[in-house]
């Protein structure tokens, strides 16, 4: 039976999981992200420009902090670690012709 709870409990963050991911589209839709820069998830990420990249950071981060669902907090940390490994090799697009953000 443990393997039956520890499958249910996979499908559960697979389904968090794919909530998430319809976000980070939503969150790059707005920003202005061409489709064509949305197939799919890695992708997604590396085309936000800074500012959705906070914004996603902080929905994720609010997202984790709102739950007690052990499954909402695992696809949340898996999206964040994905999150955080694009964006450690992708720089983000300029913004506002060219100004880039101030650290």
């Amino acid at each position: 039976m443990p393997l039956l709870t520890t499958e249910l409990s996979s499908r559960h963050v697979a389904g968090h999981l794919s909530a998430l991911t319809e976000k980070v589209d939503e969150i790059a839709q707005r920003a202005g992200v061409s489709a064509v820069a949305r197939l799919d998830l890695e992708t997604t990420l590396a085309a936000l420009p800074w500012p959705s990249r906070r914004r996603l950071g902080l929905v994720l981060q609010s997202a984790r902090a709102g739950t007690s669902d052990k499954a909402v907090g695992e696809a949340v940390a898996v999206m964040l670690a994905l999150a955080a490994d694009v964006w450690a090799r992708t720089p983000p697009p300029e913004v506002d012709g060219g100004n880039k953000p101030q650290a």
